[in-house]
């Protein structure tokens, strides 16, 4: 046996002749060529998989880091122009409250018309600046830009934050955030004391314009601010934040205590605290002429987000890269495939005895190339072979078939001579007579050139080898025949039926004298069944298994039921003929009756 996808030789069971088989190339190429296929994009998509995964990685955390970095940068440079803003806010507020106080005299203090006039002319001037202006008078009377507004609502923080006045005399100074009726809001009030002592004027800052300019500042909707003060006072943030934590049911909105004692406690730099809906980065710092602390927000979902979206960029840049490794990988691998399917179809093609099919060589100069001009000088080889082989076989059959013929012949010959013998030393002149024609009709049988005959004229030698025995024996022996008339012409081996029928005269009726041979032919399932029963003594399976083999004999060397060179040559001779696949079957039940049925291909 060759290994796959050689040729081996098997003898033919139509004939005489020698095939050369081999596995069918084109079933094995397309699995060959998915499997290579599929094991080099494998191969190739792993290695890109591996160098695009360390690239996703280092991307996604260098992308982040910047991002962080970015973020971070944003928001100092936020807290810096804050901090700017503050100053330049501080320093308008100082030059306002200088300039209204340079403005009032002793003759407008007394002149509350006139000093309310310059009140509300200041405060139209500078409203995005200060909410109300207000004056303290040394005899405890206010009088506010906003009069009426005052009279009806009332203001009872003031009396307590017109003593930041008495803190640093002669400076400007400010006071800690507290809650202004007349803004609904936290504010801050700066102050200042009038000349000659005669009153004190204080500014409430606009904390909504304030809080809306730091607003502004800020680059994204997912950050936000808290400004207080060194005491831990919040100043501004931004009431409408989605990051920041807020008390339920209060108004104005004011933030969870744990998050603001959280957000004091930070020290100055980039800090990460815990929010409403996730992390938030928080850098603290304090750059301002107040000493005021602002803590710049950001929402770490935002970095997850910018993450996702670069997942999904990298993601559809892995898809066109697989896309185009795909379409590459199918490139290389036709590249290399195609020229091996079409050697493998042209391998294909030679089965059998189409080995001397011409074949198209490969004018490639690669590998392959050469792999296609060796396979064709090996088919050169293969045909010589092939031939020879062939030959050989065919002569070492006819060989093998010859001795087996020449071993039947002189048996049967022998047996009839000594039949004649008999018969002439009875001086039964018409039976000797009868029994030489029959003879040489069988001889004349026997000795064809064919080894091949049709059933009908194999039946009719078996009637003229009956015809010697019943002259020999009387009619002590008889012969049935059951064939279907259909498969008269059917081509079967020389001689094989008389050596079942012989065997049953001279093996089986031995003892009993007498019996009945029936000789039967039939088709099934693509197959040819010829049978030979006889009533004889039959055999035992140890007896049918050295009859097959030809391995028991008498002691004076003469064929015995259980072998001799009868049914053990029927059994080489379909072997020969047809191949194992077909051959000699033998049923029988002792004492009772024994069946012989030889198996042979139908054409």
């Amino acid at each position: 046996m060759g290994k796959p996808g050689g040729f081996f030789a098997q003898p033919s069971k139509t004939g005489n002749r020698v095939r050369f088989i081999r596995p069918s190339a084109g079933s094995l190429a397309r699995p060959f060529l998915s499997s290579m296929f599929f094991k080099l994009f494998l191969a190739l998509a792993t290695a890109s998989l591996l160098v695009l995964s360390g690239l996703l990685y280092s991307a996604l955390s260098s992308s982040r880091e910047a991002l962080i970095r970015q973020k971070s940068d944003d928001m100092t440079l936020f807290i810096e122009r804050t901090g700017q803003y503050l100053d330049l806010y501080v320093q308008n507020i100082r030059n306002l409250l200088i300039n209204v106080s340079a403005s009032i005299d002793g003759p407008l203090m007394e002149d509350d018309e006139g000093l309310r006039k310059l009140l509300q002319v200041q405060i139209g001037r500078n409203s995005g600046i200060v909410a109300d202006l207000f004056v303290l008078r040394h005899d405890g009377t206010v009088l506010s830009s906003n009069q009426l507004m005052y009279d009806v609502v009332g203001h009872s923080e003031l009396t307590r934050v017109f003593r930041i006045v008495d803190e640093h005399p002669g400076l400007i100074n400010w006071s800690e955030p507290y809650y202004s009726p007349l803004q609904t809001r936290r504010t801050i009030a700066f102050a200042v004391a009038l000349k000659d002592g005669t009153g004190a004027l204080l500014a409430e800052v606009n904390t909504a314009q304030l809080t809306s300019r730091l607003n502004e500042l800020l680059y994204d909707s997912g950050q936000g601010f808290t400004l207080f003060t060194g005491k831990g006072n919040i100043v501004s943030d931004d009431p409408k934040s989605q990051i920041v934590p807020y008390k339920t049911g209060t108004l104005p909105p004011e933030m969870e205590d744990d998050f603001v004692k959280e957000l004091t406690g930070l020290p100055n730099g980039i800090n990460h605290i815990q929010g409403k809906g996730g992390p938030l980065m928080a850098v603290k710092s304090e750059r301002n002429q107040l000493g005021w602390y602002l803590v710049a927000l950001t929402d770490e979902r935002t970095f997850r987000a910018m993450d996702g979206r670069l997942y999904v960029r990298f993601m559809i840049l892995g898809s066109l890269w697989f896309s185009l490794l795909l379409a590459l990988t199918l490139a290389i691998s036709r590249h290399f495939t195609k020229p091996i399917n079409r050697l493998a179809l042209q391998m294909d093609r030679l089965r059998g005895e189409r080995v001397a099919l011409p074949f198209r060589q490969s004018e490639r100069r690669d590998e392959i190339g050469r792999l296609s001009r060796s396979f064709s000088t090996m088919l050169e080889h293969i045909q010589e072979l092939l031939l020879a082989v062939k030959m050989t076989e065919e002569r070492k059959k006819e060989t093998e078939l010859k001795l087996l013929l020449s071993q039947i012949r002189p048996h049967f010959l022998y047996n009839t001579l000594a039949c004649i013998s008999s018969l002439a030393l009875q001086h039964r002149v018409v039976e000797v007579d009868e029994t030489i024609r029959s003879l040489v009709k069988l001889l004349s049988y026997s000795l064809g050139r064919s080894q091949f005959a049709p059933l009908e004229e194999e039946l009719q030698a078996l009637r003229q080898y009956m015809q010697i025995q019943n002259v020999r024996y009387g009619d002590a022996f008889r012969l049935v025949e059951e064939v279907d008339p259909s498969l008269l012409p059917v081509p079967v081996p020389k001689l094989m039926l008389q050596t079942l029928v012989e065997n049953a005269i001279f093996h089986g009726f031995a003892s009993k004298g007498t019996g009945v041979a029936r000789v039967g032919a039939l088709a099934e399932d693509g197959r040819l069944l010829l049978t030979v029963w006889d009533d004889g003594e039959g055999m035992t399976q140890a007896q049918i298994e050295a009859v097959l083999t030809g391995l028991l004999h008498d002691e004076g060397g003469q064929a015995q039921r259980s072998g001799g060179i009868g049914l053990a040559n029927v059994r080489e001779r379909i072997r020969l003929h047809y191949g194992p696949e077909y051959g000699l079957r033998i049923q029988s039940e002792p004492g009772r009756w024994t069946k012989a049925t030889i198996e042979l291909p139908l054409p």
